[in-house]
């Protein structure tokens, strides 16, 4: 893990290095291959400010903290804020929040009820035969309306030069032409 420090108003000294140097690697415990982390140190007038990033595969974290005391009371409060969000994501990674047994329960019940109601229908239920195979033809809507009442078909599908998309053209019980036009 590549770990930057910069400063604003103050310099860092090897003991403000050494605290976080020892500290970040352990971040890895809850996100994997940690690409780098940057801390930025800086004092405003009697305040001490650290703001930490961490950089990972697929999660970035922020933290800032601040101090009157020391610097390293607000590096540890970055340092805690970043914990917590990595922790966070780490849940998310899990997803503790699934309930396993009652869930698992439905969904093997709703499993038996499905096989029990296809069993119910046995041969009721329709089977797919295929008939015949042709090539969707370009036509208006008037033309395809013409056409079906040549074919003496229920339905037909052909493709509207307009919009360019696929149309259903059907026989309706009262005699009409019905038109289905995808929207999408």
């Amino acid at each position: 893990m590549d770990i930057r420090f910069t400063g604003q108003n103050l310099k860092i000294t090897a003991g403000m290095r050494g605290h976080l140097e020892a500290r970040l690697p352990k971040l890895e415990k809850y996100v994997p291959k940690i690409i780098e982390a940057h801390v930025f140190l800086k004092k405003v007038k009697y305040l001490f400010v650290a703001e930490i990033t961490v950089l990972a595969k697929d999660v970035r974290a922020f933290g800032k903290g601040s101090s009157k005391e020391n610097v390293f009371a607000s590096m540890d409060d970055a340092y805690d804020r970043v914990v917590k969000q990595l922790k966070k994501h780490r849940g998310r990674e899990k997803n503790h929040h699934q309930k396993k047994g009652k869930s698992t329960l439905r969904a093997v019940r709703a499993a038996e009820a499905m096989v029990e109601s296809e069993l119910a229908l046995g041969s009721k239920r329709p089977r797919i035969v295929s008939t015949e195979d042709f090539a969707v033809k370009p036509m208006s809507p008037e033309e395809a309306s013409l056409q079906l009442e040549v074919s003496g078909e229920s339905f037909l599908v052909f493709l509207n030069p307009v919009t360019n998309s696929v149309n259903v053209l059907y026989q309706r019980k009262d005699g009409d032409h019905g038109l289905i036009e995808p929207q999408f």
